[in-house]
């Protein structure tokens, strides 16, 4: 992390300053009072279910701890260095910008889109981190919090940092901000689903809010853009900065995914570069991570790796736990998709496991989340999608999810090989029951975040 001394701090962000010994400097950067360290700034935020300054008392006991506050906070006999501003959220996005234009020798890197982010990011980092220092956001660090905090966690001796910018509600202004503060060198538009519909209303406004990653590129960044979606290729015209479409649809694109050929438990790419074609070979069974990888090379070519090292890097890639990952169960496979789930994503991902695998397979499939006023009958649609696949068993968690049994059912799917449940674990116990004389069973997991698929695993597998 930066250390930084405090007068530069309440200058990058407007504040003031009290109860502080000159030349004071902090070395880490937090909004949770429970992981503050010696020598750590506390932004004391205020958010709809706490409020971060009724923790300052506890900074007392913390070796050279100090904190952000609001102007009107009243430290009363408090003797902790302080710095007073009008928003302490607010300031701490000044200061993550403060940083980024202080370590502006790096490359920063911008992933957004409704799926894919963070599996994007983290083959990112891992290429990347085969040349380059490299550094990547924490978790799904990506919204108005997680990004400046995030930018604070670099210790400013990287070669290249890479990020994910997110939105929930209102969603439209919210990249745009958050770009904004990250300024990307290479920006990467993922894709455009039905996400977010809650409070986006349409998809061409998500593909309006996604597109603000490109506000604020500089003339001479870059952007890779997925040509495969008509609203992103509209929106995405205009503004400063190279434009570059990738994707599968070779007049749509100009760097172009011809084919993923699965063979020997591994991928291989076939990828034109503007009509000269290179293959990389990774150790990845998922259709979709193909599909995150390709965005992933197209971004380590931009910072200057050669293919032979990026082939080297794509060798080594290792599974993110909740985003496909697959291990064996005694006499089971399980696929575990727990992370996320939207409409688009879970289509894609039964086509795939249906394709993929031909042995027998259940589902277990929850809520999908922020979907908007339609969001049963996206729940009813994949629910009829499914009918037409090739699973033995589908087992749905949550309220929402019994509209993917109901479509499910209505299409034909038999009722018997129906289990709908209110909670992830239930699931799960009952799944252990019925596969008991089962071998050889490929069981998926997908839901939403909110519905917590990782515990129907956990009482499945018995972990």
């Amino acid at each position: 992390m930066p250390e930084l001394e405090i007068a530069e701090i309440a200058a990058a962000v407007s504040g003031t300053v009290s109860r502080a010994s000159r030349g004071r400097s902090f070395k880490a950067f937090q909004f949770d009072t429970r992981a503050m360290k010696a020598n750590a700034l506390f932004f004391a935020m205020r958010t709809p279910k706490a409020d971060g300054h009724d923790h300052v008392k506890d900074l007392a006991a913390i070796p050279g701890a100090g904190a952000v506050v609001r102007k009107d906070f009243s430290a009363g006999k408090l003797n902790l260095p302080l710095i007073r501003v009008d928003d302490p959220l607010r300031a701490a996005q000044q200061l993550a910008a403060h940083v980024r234009e202080k370590y502006r020798s790096l490359k920063y890197i911008g992933i957004t889109g409704s799926a894919g982010k963070t599996t994007t990011k983290e083959f990112i980092f891992q290429i990347l981190s085969q040349k380059y220092r490299c550094f990547r956001s924490p978790q799904n660090w990506n919204n108005w919090i997680g990004l400046p905090f995030s930018l604070l966690q670099m210790s400013g001796r990287e070669q290249a940092a890479v990020f994910e910018l997110a939105m929930s509600d209102p969603g439209i202004g919210e990249i745009d901000r958050l770009a904004g503060i990250l300024k990307p060198d290479v920006a990467v538009l993922l894709n455009v689903f039905p996400v977010h519909l809650e409070f986006l209303k349409s998809l061409a406004n998500a593909a309006r809010a996604k597109c603000e990653i490109l506000n604020h590129l500089a003339a001479d960044s870059c952007a890779f853009v997925n040509g495969d979606a008509p609203l992103l290729r509209r929106t995405a015209c205009g503004g400063k900065g190279l434009r570059i479409f990738f994707g599968s649809r070779a007049g749509s694109n100009q760097i172009v995914l011809k084919k993923v050929i699965r063979e020997n438990g591994c991928s291989r790419l076939h990828i034109d570069f503007f009509g000269i074609t290179e293959e990389f070979v990774a150790p990845l069974v998922n259709r979709l991570h193909a599909e995150n990888l390709f965005a992933a090379i197209l971004v380590a070519q931009r910072l200057g790796m050669k293919n032979f090292e990026i082939q080297e890097a794509v060798s080594r890639l290792q599974p993110l736990a909740g985003r496909g990952q697959i291990r064996r169960f005694g006499r089971f496979t399980i696929i575990d998709e727990t992370y996320n789930s939207n409409p688009e994503a879970l289509k894609r991902t039964l086509y795939w496991v249906d394709r993929e695998y031909k042995q027998k397979k259940a589902a277990v499939l929850g809520d999908m989340l922020e979907l908007g006023e339609k969001e049963l009958d996206f729940h009813h649609e994949l629910g009829r999608y499914f009918s037409g696949l090739h699973f033995g068993l589908l087992l749905t968690v949550g309220r929402r999810a019994e509209k993917i049994a109901a479509g499910a059912k209505k299409a034909g799917y038999p009722a018997a090989r129906i289990k709908c449940f209110a909670a992830a674990a239930e699931a799960g116990s009952y799944l252990r029951g019925a596969l008991t004389s089962q071998a050889q069973v490929v069981v998926l997991f997908k839901g939403s975040r909110g519905i917590a698929l990782e515990k129907a695993i956990a009482e499945f597998a018995h972990e």
